[in-house]
C-alpha cells in the first residue's frame, strides 16, 4: 500500500471519528434523568477523549503534509435533537461498535506503516475502553430506571 492510500485511511479514520455520533451528541441538547446522572456527568469526557484521537490523527497527517479533510456530520443525524441521553447511548454504541470494527480493518491494513499502525493500534485501545465504559454508563442508568 503507497503512503498516499495509508494516508488517505488515517484521513478515513479521523472522519469517522470527528464525525461519529458520540462527537454530534457532543454538539447537542439532549434529556437526563435523575437516574442517569453519571452518564450525564462523564458523557463530555467521554466526547473529550474521541476529540483527543482525532487531534492525534490529525497531527500525524499534518507532519506528513496531508491536507485533512475533517468531513461533516451524516444528514441522518439531524433528526436526533432533544432525545433523551438514554436512547441516543445505545445508538451510539452501535456507532461505536461500527467505529471499532473500522479501526480493526484499518490497522491490519497498516501493516507497512509502522508509525500509521502504532497511532490505530492506541486509538483502537483506547475506543474499546471508551466504548466499555459508555456501555457500562448506559447499563447503570438502565438498571436504575427500572
Amino acid at each position: 500500500m503507497s503512503l498516499v492510500q495509508q494516508n488517505a485511511k488515517l484521513n478515513q479514520i479521523l472522519i469517522e471519528l470527528g464525525r461519529s455520533l458520540l462527537q454530534y451528541v457532543g454538539h447537542c441538547s439532549s434529556w437526563s434523568s435523575r437516574s442517569q446522572a453519571a452518564l450525564e456527568q462523564e458523557f463530555p469526557k467521554l466526547v473529550a477523549i474521541q476529540q483527543g484521537h482525532v487531534a492525534q490523527l490529525s497531527a500525524l497527517l499534518t507532519e506528513r503534509r496531508w491536507p485533512v479533510d475533517f468531513g461533516g456530520f451524516p444528514a441522518t443525524y439531524t433528526d436526533l435533537h432533544f432525545l433523551s441521553l438514554s436512547y441516543l447511548s445505545k445508538q451510539i454504541l452501535k456507532n461505536q461498535q461500527a467505529v471499532i470494527a473500522h479501526l480493526e480493518q484499518v490497522h491490519h491494513e497498516l501493516a507497512e506503516d509502522a508509525e500509521g499502525a502504532t497511532l490505530v493500534a492506541e486509538v483502537l485501545s483506547s475506543e474499546r475502553q471508551l466504548t466499555a465504559r459508555l456501555q457500562e454508563l448506559t447499563s447503570a442508568g438502565s438498571g436504575a430506571a427500572a
